[in-house]
């Protein structure tokens, strides 16, 4: 059977058989998935040849567009993400292998498979059905926390998702009303629609705020594969559905700027690494944008180089929650003033080495520090960049605080950082650490290893004194400034969107921007108390028995109603706008 079947087709097979079997067995299951997904992923460094695939055939309303409904065949570009997918993918599971739940092992697997089955998907209808179970999986990976705050954050990640797979539908509506085809290709009505699906999946600005919401909200595992999978499908979207344009360079542009600053105000350590996941995939999106055999090559290496380096990162902060109990940088390098680590004295460098190096190595390889992959991939999206686009001076800028603030997140976090070590991490934990850290070192090294995979065969002779001067200088001057904040920085400083909101507009509107807060708040508290006492009137109160105790209204969030309120009613006005034709 073609691998590109085996590889959507396996998770259906085996995901079911986990719930029932015992935990010995569980675990062996999974080891031999596991080197499946790697066996996978490594064929495709072979460059062998995939073809085409159909899996169903003959659906009437298919029949006059010669489509079928699961087609999978070898684009250029789906070699290098479907191989991040699978190796990162892969070692992910091994991550959790022994502290994930049956359920979410199960849930992962189908995740991969979603994200592969996008990537080789030969036309819209595979295309989006793919799109929209890897939706469900990873809002379901959130919602398998059970905790209250991972059910709500679970929830505006759905709507948010659910909201890109309806905008894509219409795309698609409207693609196929121009061209009467359901091929994959770039679209020639419906742009429109297409750019705000993708862009949702792709977390552009302003429709970021799930990622930083959602993937903290998962239990340690899960946020390593979110991290991996989700936004990169996104990204790989982007270069193979929408043409490219300054609107994608300039926005990847601001991606970077935007959500380096607001990292750099994290103390926690997920929603640090959430908003870097946006900054980075920023380079990605600016690179695609710019539409060149290098910039496109550079932009989807370091898609795949992103995966495993941030994978990692998400590891070592997993192994702190695993291992300490907190992901709090204030809480970790304060243990005076926090009761629950002030019994632990050792540096956490020396009480968790293999956690340690695995952050080290992360940050390094996301700084673009030299012998580290994600200099590779950086030194190809700034040479397609160099003196030809402004994004290039905004895109070092967002590298000079890449490297501040990853040095916040080892120095607090590691160096600094103390704690008591209460669980010691399993031997799959620390494989996966050991494993990724080694391949963000051998592909920084040797990144020929990746060139079979790379769609338009650019050179990855990338060691160059100019190129090695000008990724030190950056590292060194982040460094620098982290040293000059330290003191500031090492302070508990805690954004919500609301308060994100109201900086932006003091800040830009002074006194107006204030009436016009107040304004805002008088609102929202009124429409809040309204919809409270419409569903008090309902019976739909905490505590009832039957479908209204899943009902907390205390957990409504306005904001977030109101904005996926008025978002749909524009989509619904297209929508009807266009069934009238």
């Amino acid at each position: 059977m073609n691998m590109m079947l085996w590889s959507v087709v396996a998770p259906v097979i085996v995901a079911p058989v986990l719930l029932f079997l015992a935990p010995k067995w569980r675990r062996a299951v999974m080891l031999v998935y596991v080197a499946g997904l790697l066996f996978l992923a490594f064929y495709l460094l072979t460059g062998a040849e995939l073809g085409h695939y159909s899996l169903l055939y003959n659906f009437e309303f298919l029949q006059e567009t010669g489509m079928t409904l699961f087609s999978f065949s070898e684009h250029p570009y789906s070699k290098i993400a479907a191989f991040g997918f699978l190796f990162v993918g892969a070692i992910g599971l091994l991550y959790g292998l022994n502290v994930s739940k049956p359920a979410e092992q199960a849930v992962s697997l189908g995740a991969i498979a979603s994200a592969v089955g996008v990537a080789f998907a030969d036309n819209f209808l595979t295309f989006l059905f793919f799109w929209e179970t890897l939706t469900l999986t990873t809002a379901a990976l959130v919602f398998l926390k059970k905790t209250p705050h991972a059910l709500r954050m679970a929830y505006r990640m759905l709507f948010f998702s659910l909201m890109s797979g309806f905008s894509l539908l219409v795309g698609i509506v409207l693609q196929y009303n121009a061209t009467g085809t359901f091929e994959l290709m770039y679209p020639e009505a419906g742009l429109f629609f297409f750019i705000l699906g993708i862009g949702i999946k792709t977390a552009f600005l302003p429709l970021h705020f799930w990622v930083p919401w959602g993937y903290p909200a998962a239990s340690f595992p899960c946020s390593a594969l979110l991290a991996a999978l989700c936004t990169k499908v996104g990204v790989y979207a982007v270069a193979r559905v929408l043409p490219p344009s300054d609107f994608i360079n300039t926005m990847g542009a601001c991606m970077a700027i935007f959500a380096v600053v607001m990292a750099l105000l994290q103390s926690d350590l997920r929603r640090l690494l959430s908003y870097h996941i946006i900054s980075q995939v920023g380079y990605m999106v600016a690179a695609v944008g710019l539409g060149s055999a290098i910039s496109v090559d550079g932009g989807l290496l370091h898609l795949v180089n992103h995966m495993i380096y941030k994978a990692l990162l998400f590891m070592s902060a997993g192994a702190l929650i695993f291992a300490v109990g907190t992901e709090d940088l204030h809480e970790l390098h304060n243990p005076a003033e926090k009761p629950k680590t002030a019994a632990g004295k050792a540096a956490l460098w020396k009480a968790m080495p293999i956690a340690f190096i695995g952050a080290l190595v992360g940050a390094l390889a996301i700084s673009g520090t030299p012998l580290f992959n994600g200099y590779v991939s950086k030194y190809l999206i700034k040479s397609a960049m160099h003196g030809t686009n402004p994004a290039e001076w905004l895109l070092m800028v967002a590298s000079v605080g890449t490297a501040l603030s990853f040095s916040k997140f080892v120095y607090f976090g590691f160096i600094k950082g103390r704690g008591k070590v209460q669980k010691k991490l399993t031997f799959s934990m620390q494989a996966a650490i050991v494993a990724l850290s080694a391949s963000c070192i051998i592909t920084g090294i040797w990144p020929q290893l990746l060139a079979p995979v790379l769609p338009h065969g650019t050179s990855l002779e990338v060691y160059s004194a100019e190129g090695i001067k000008t990724a030190l200088l950056l590292v060194a001057l982040g460094i620098v400034v982290f040293i000059l904040l330290a003191r500031t920085l090492e302070k508990e400083i805690k954004l919500t969107l609301p308060v994100e909101v109201r900086l932006v507009v003091k800040d830009t509107f002074s006194s107006t921007g204030q009436r016009a807060l107040k304004a805002l708040e008088s609102f929202r508290t009124s429409a809040y108390r309204s919809v409270f006492r419409f569903l008090q009137r309902m019976d739909y109160l905490p505590g009832k028995t039957g479908v209204s105790q899943f009902i907390n209204v205390a957990n409504i969030d306005f904001d977030v109603v109101l904005l996926m309120f008025m978002l749909g009613v524009v989509l619904v006005m297209f929508y009807l706008q266009f069934s009238a034709l």
